[in-house]
């Protein structure tokens, strides 16, 4: 569900932005993570991500629904590769 709380968006700069990109490169979205501005780039990436995960508000903007979504899916993720790699 949508929530209130931060939200991340055009021009926010600093350590939970380039968080938010390297989340999203490691689910698999080609994003470049150098810088830790919010850029258009990234906007567009975050809007893509909530069209498939959490379609109830495509805005582009990084709130805390779209980032426990995206750290869930991560978790998943790792865990389902370790389950195969045990296998």
């Amino acid at each position: 569900p949508v929530t209130s709380g931060q939200t991340l968006g055009p021009g926010d700069r600093g350590a939970e932005v380039a968080r938010l990109k390297a989340a999203l490169r490691d689910y698999g979205y080609g994003i470049e993570t150098a810088a830790d501005a919010f850029d258009d780039a990234l906007q567009d990436v975050v809007a893509a991500f909530q069209r498939h995960f959490r379609p109830a508000r495509v805005d582009g903007r990084a709130d805390p629904s779209t980032v426990r979504t995206l750290h869930a899916l991560l978790a998943a993720k790792r865990q389902a590769g370790r389950a195969s790699s045990a296998s």
